[in-house]
Order: C-alpha cells, then sequence, then structure tokens
C-alpha cells in the first residue's frame, strides 16, 4: 500500500484531502468503471473528421487510458483536471492526450482555445452529489450546449447515494437537458459501488431546456 500510495493513487488521495468538494472520493475509478465510461467513445465523431472527446475532472488519469484505448486513432482528447497536482500527474503519463488546468465550467473556451466548436464525447468524473441545485444546473446546461447534436454525455455516479436528494436532483437535471437518459447497472465490485448515466440528444437547439421533465 505504501508503495502505491507513492504514485498515481497517492497523488490523487493528496488532492481530495486538499479539496474533498472537488475531488469528491478518496479512490480514483476502478478499471471496470473506467472502461464503462469510455465505451461511448468507440465510433464517435463518423462524419469524416477526428472525433473531439472532453474529459471532465480528468483527476490523474484512471479514466483518460480507458478513453485513449477506446478512441479513434485521430481523435482529438481533451482532458479537463482543476488540480494543478493532478493534473501534471497526468501529462506525465504522456498518454497523447491535450492536458488543460481550468475549471470544467470554462468548457466552451477551452474547446475555443482548440479550435473545435462541439464536442461528440463529453465524459464525467465529477462528484454530482457534492454540488448544489445551482452549479448542477448551471453544469449540465453548459455541457449540453457544448456537445454535438449526435453527441454523448457520460457520468460517473456511485450507488450509495443514489436515494440522496442530490443525486435524484442530477437525475432530474439530466432529463431536463437531454431527450435520453439511460443508467446503467451498478458495478458493485467497485470502490465504491457505481455505475453510470449515458445521455443523448442534448435540448439546445429547438426545445425547451427549461421544462421539466417529467411532464
Amino acid at each position: 500500500m505504501q508503495r502505491t500510495l507513492r504514485g498515481g493513487r497517492g497523488v490523487f488521495f493528496a488532492a481530495a484531502i486538499r479539496s474533498p468538494r472537488d475531488v469528491g472520493t478518496l479512490l480514483p475509478s476502478g478499471p471496470e468503471l473506467a472502461a464503462r465510461l469510455a465505451a461511448v467513445v468507440s465510433g464517435a465523431g463518423r462524419n469524416g473528421r477526428p472525433p473531439v472527446v472532453v474529459e471532465l475532472g480528468a483527476g490523474a488519469g484512471a479514466v483518460t487510458g480507458a478513453i485513449v484505448r477506446a478512441a479513434a486513432q485521430d481523435a482529438v482528447v481533451i482532458a479537463i483536471e482543476k488540480d494543478p497536482e493532478l493534473a501534471q500527474r497526468l501529462r506525465s503519463r504522456a498518454l497523447g492526450v491535450r492536458v488543460v488546468t481550468a475549471d470544467a465550467a470554462t468548457l466552451p473556451a477551452i474547446l475555443a482555445d482548440h479550435g473545435v466548436d462541439r464536442a461528440d464525447v463529453i465524459v464525467s468524473v465529477l462528484p454530482w452529489t457534492l454540488f448544489g441545485a445551482q452549479q448542477q444546473r448551471e453544469f449540465l446546461t453548459i455541457f449540453a450546449a457544448a456537445l454535438a447534436s449526435d453527441g454523448v454525455f457520460t457520468a460517473a455516479s456511485y450507488s450509495w447515494a443514489y436515494w440522496t436528494p442530490a443525486a435524484r436532483r442530477f437525475r432530474h437535471e439530466l432529463g431536463r437537458v437531454f431527450s435520453e437518459v439511460l443508467p446503467t447497472r451498478t458495478l458493485w465490485r467497485h470502490l465504491p459501488p457505481a455505475m453510470t448515466y449515458v445521455c443523448r440528444h442534448p435540448k439546445v437547439a429547438g426545445e425547451d431546456i427549461n421544462a421539466d421533465p417529467s411532464r
């Protein structure tokens, strides 16, 4: 364990202690959850141009490696991480991705800086259940607007919090900004147990994004 903590997990653990509300967990995503999140990357952007894949809350790269393996060879992969030490750790791994140290809320500006107007896939490892109602709404509105009309947004969620008010609010907000929201089965062997949401058809063109999805 001591040897492990000197590597990526140690950097991640230190970041979790520094900023628990930004990191959300003491352990990085495991291989099974990483593969689940990256599954939507395969085949993205089949319209004659390199696909653009964005990872939000990349940490030290637990999910990034799975994204790189699943993405097309010419894909543009942008990994966004707010914590400078985690971002530097990810850069040192030389995975061939564009690592940006920034808040995920600045995604439109980040895409513009890379000469891109929309992402084909957005993979979120952000701690949604630790966000307040306003922050959940603002983030999801920004991300939906940054996604191509045929793009995919996927987010990790920890199953222990499934019935908490914050988790229920997050599911409601997903339905507000996406026409299709598909939950996946829980990965019980993951620590902590986790599942994902796969969301398509962002409501940003001709639909009322402020409408109540339950109506």
